[in-house]
């Protein structure tokens, strides 16, 4: 039996999202990167990726949040959908994010999901599933171009 209740475990992981979204809206890829175990993976369009270290995913994370102010984005959102245990030390969540410009116009949006682990009492990501948001921007025109390195 697992001994953290779902509504703690929605609670905490809600707390997860605020703050990667604390981090994203600093435009501070090392705090994204604080947010995930490594090595970590990522899937998009069809293709897996794996970060080997901290440093390997801060680089891709700066390249990502670049993009994102190339396209005028001024503020994400990020709302748990779904929170389920795997195990008292792992959970699987879904998001629902999007992406604004600063006068409020919806640039895009897209649903993600993550496989979390408790390490030392906090919440990190081990695997991301980014193919909705590769879908969102393909939709309008631009491609994501994966992790490179």
């Amino acid at each position: 039996m697992m001994s953290l209740a779902l509504s703690d475990l929605e609670t905490e992981l809600t707390a997860w999202c605020a703050s990667y979204l604390e981090a994203i809206h600093a435009w501070d890829a090392a705090a994204v990167a604080a947010h995930w175990t490594y090595p970590a993976l990522t899937t998009q369009a069809g293709q897996s990726f794996t970060f080997k270290s901290v440093d390997h995913f801060t680089k891709n994370t700066e390249r990502l949040l670049s993009f994102y102010q190339s396209q005028t984005v001024a503020r994400v959102t990020r709302q748990l959908v779904s929170a389920q245990a795997l195990h008292d030390q792992a959970a699987i969540i879904t998001t629902s994010d999007a992406m604004f410009t600063a006068d409020e116009a919806r640039i895009a949006g897209w649903q993600a999901a993550y496989v979390l682990q408790r390490i030392d009492g906090d919440w990190k990501a081990v695997m991301g599933v980014a193919d909705g948001e590769s879908e969102a921007w393909a939709a309008l025109g631009t491609r994501l171009g994966g992790s490179e390195g």
